[in-house]
């Protein structure tokens, strides 16, 4: 988070680390500017009241083997190279998975093919005699003249 130029003036005249040139043109700038004046006064306001809160309440220790524990936690984690190992072994394992299906599926296209599922251009031809032609011809031609006749 990035603070403006004014920001870091109020936060430094607010903790006494301006130079007394500085803290007496801030000085001299509050008195112009209501907003700048209301946000020091919220500031000294929210210091007195965590000062109070400090004084009132004595600090409290961390439960015995807390920060072991902690500590042991931490170190359970994995580090960055081997989260970033294991990003990259996903990685390679996803391409491996799709290179396989892609085999798999060229496998069975070739399967099909050699098995004469698809017709790949070319062209087939039914060799028959020509009396046999003629027969069936006849045939069917009788009965398309049956049916008309018929009906």
């Amino acid at each position: 988070m990035s603070f403006s130029r004014r920001e870091q003036q109020l936060q430094r005249y607010l903790d006494g680390e301006l130079s007394p040139e500085d803290a007496a043109a801030f000085a001299a700038s509050m008195l112009q500017d209501a907003e700048l004046r209301e946000r020091v006064e919220l500031g000294e306001r929210l210091r007195e009241g965590f000062a109070a809160a400090v004084a009132a309440e004595p600090r409290s220790e961390a439960p015995a083997g807390f920060t072991a524990g902690v500590l042991s936690e931490v170190r359970r984690l994995p580090s960055r190279e081997q989260l970033q190992q294991a990003d990259l072994t996903a990685g390679a394992v996803q391409l491996c998975r799709r290179i396989l299906l892609a085999a798999i599926v060229l496998l069975g296209v070739g399967v099909a093919v050699h098995a004469g599922l698809f017709d790949l251009g070319q062209q087939k031809t039914v060799e028959a005699a020509p009396d046999e032609i003629e027969a069936e011809m006849q045939r069917l031609d009788q009965q398309i003249l049956e049916r008309m006749n018929g009906k």
